[in-house]
């Protein structure tokens, strides 16, 4: 029995040996990884304060279930941006772009300009400043 024990060993080690240098192979790599993550740029969390900020006064006028988003950003890009921004800021609604759910957040990027494009197609339900608003669509 002896001599069997012995025989084994020697694979045993290797394999030992093989396992903790690949652990160790592993653990420099993401040490690597890590070292990576320290050189990100910080978020932007000046814009999304002021964003959340926007919204507060609408967050409680809002219902816990769907909701429209409607803005006046025409690149597809700013629009997500915007939209997904607005979501984090009104959670738990759950924004959809488009008027398909009602209310509708509007979201217009020149507050000054909230009134000029809204044409007949919404209704104000209340106007938030800073160029939110909260709509429906226009009794037909």
């Amino acid at each position: 029995m002896n001599g069997k024990r012995s025989a084994l060993w020697p694979g045993r080690t290797a394999k030992i040996g093989a396992l903790a240098l690949l652990v160790c192979a592993a653990l420099a790599a993401n040490l690597a990884r890590l070292d990576d993550l320290w050189d990100l740029p910080p978020a932007n969390v000046g814009e999304m304060t002021q964003r959340d900020e926007r919204f507060e006064p609408l967050r409680s006028a809002l219902p816990r279930r769907l909701v429209g988003y409607v803005t006046d950003v025409t690149d597809d890009v700013e629009t997500q941006k915007r939209m997904m921004l607005a979501q984090f800021s009104l959670a738990p609604a759950i924004l959809v772009l488009g008027s398909e759910y009602t209310p509708i957040v509007a979201d217009f990027s020149n507050p000054a300009s909230t009134g000029l494009g809204l044409g007949t197609e919404f209704a104000v339900i209340r106007d938030f400043g800073n160029g939110v608003m909260l709509l429906d669509r226009a009794a037909r």
